[in-house]
């Protein structure tokens, strides 16, 4: 089943049926019944309320609150394992144990602090990947600053000028705003990185350059994280669409990010997150071996689905989470019987 078609099948199910099933056992049920054999490697980025959506898309959002609730389910009724731990066990060809869970959050946002905390206090890790080269003190995080410039640049249309066309991007109303974030994000994502970077200036200009604050991690959080039992892996360094990156470029962002964030941390950093994914093709066999020759142990997408022993560690799937528990736990219940390995 395609991603798209298994989102389908999240959405489509009627709400009050999934919270009946949660509140009266039903997928406790299925849990004891049918334990799942294979690992859901949960796939978090932003935990923030409205406020977030300023720099995150309300799509990649949880409420602390939900979040909150998604750890205390998790603790109670799942084996939750730290991703290195999932790595090691199907490096070894080891089993793992009924219903496992690992958490990941992808990016760095500074709301995952808090995120971190909350695990600590329910004795939980997670592997919390890092854009390295902008955090707090770095430089803007594009997908961030998006959509802060859009909400500054004047209607009722703007152009951007690309090295195949001029591209005409309308602003008239509140709808065409949030259309033109997803279409400036694919203009960024399609181009190499220099060619990104030019039209991340010809935004600014138009914009009127204004100054926009960072919603990332400090360095000194990060470390804050680690402490706390987090591990930290690596999620580039500008966070490009790397198949259109180009090799040698790619590989600075493979390699550059890892040495930066053992340099920050002294530890190693052996797990790696592609970047972006959705519709768009984020990763290739190329960058798998890029990924297998900084010395990374593994990597995971942005593919819908359940790592099982024969996935490739180097592609792991991962589970999208929204904000609603009964969701998360529908995906962890009813998903993993229609979710057939993707090629």
């Amino acid at each position: 089943m395609s991603p798209l078609t298994s989102r389908g099948l999240r959405h489509r199910s009627a709400p009050l049926a999934k919270t009946a099933m949660l509140r009266f056992g039903g997928y406790a049920a299925v849990r004891r019944l049918f334990p799942s054999r294979n690992v859901a490697i949960l796939r978090y980025h932003a935990i923030c309320g409205a406020d977030g959506h300023a720099y995150a898309d309300p799509s990649i959002c949880v409420s602390p609150q939900a979040f909150d609730q998604h750890v205390r389910y998790l603790a109670a009724n799942y084996s939750v394992l730290p991703l290195p731990e999932v790595v090691e066990r199907l490096q070894q060809h080891r089993p793992l144990p009924p219903n496992c869970v690992s958490l990941t959050f992808d990016d760095g946002y500074e709301d995952n602090l808090a995120a971190a905390r909350t695990l600590s206090m329910h004795g939980l890790s997670a592997t919390f990947y890092i854009t390295a080269g902008c955090m707090a003190d770095g430089q803007p995080f594009w997908p961030a600053e998006v959509r802060a410039l859009l909400r500054t640049v004047p209607g009722p249309r703007f152009e951007l000028a690309t090295p195949q066309s001029n591209v005409q991007i309308p602003l008239a109303v509140e709808s065409d705003r949030r259309a033109a974030v997803r279409t400036v994000s694919k203009l960024f994502k399609a181009h190499p990185i220099p060619v990104r970077e030019r039209l991340r200036d010809q935004l600014r200009a138009v914009a009127g350059n204004p100054p926009v604050p960072s919603p990332m991690l400090e360095w000194d959080q990060i470390r804050e994280m680690a402490r706390l039992g987090m591990n930290i892996g690596a999620h580039t360094l500008t966070h490009p669409n790397l198949p259109n990156a180009g090799l040698v470029d790619a590989s600075v962002e493979i390699t550059g990010s890892k040495r930066r964030l053992e340099d920050v941390l002294s530890t190693p950093v052996t797990m790696f997150s592609y970047p972006n994914g959705g519709a768009e093709r984020h990763y290739t066999p190329e960058l798998q071996r890029l990924v297998r020759t900084a010395g990374y142990a593994a990597a995971t997408t942005s593919r819908n689905g359940f790592a099982r022993p024969e996935s490739d560690l180097y592609a792991l799937e991962r589970v999208q989470v929204h904000e609603r528990l009964e969701d998360l736990v529908f995906a962890l219940e009813v998903e993993r019987f229609a979710l057939a390995p993707q090629r």
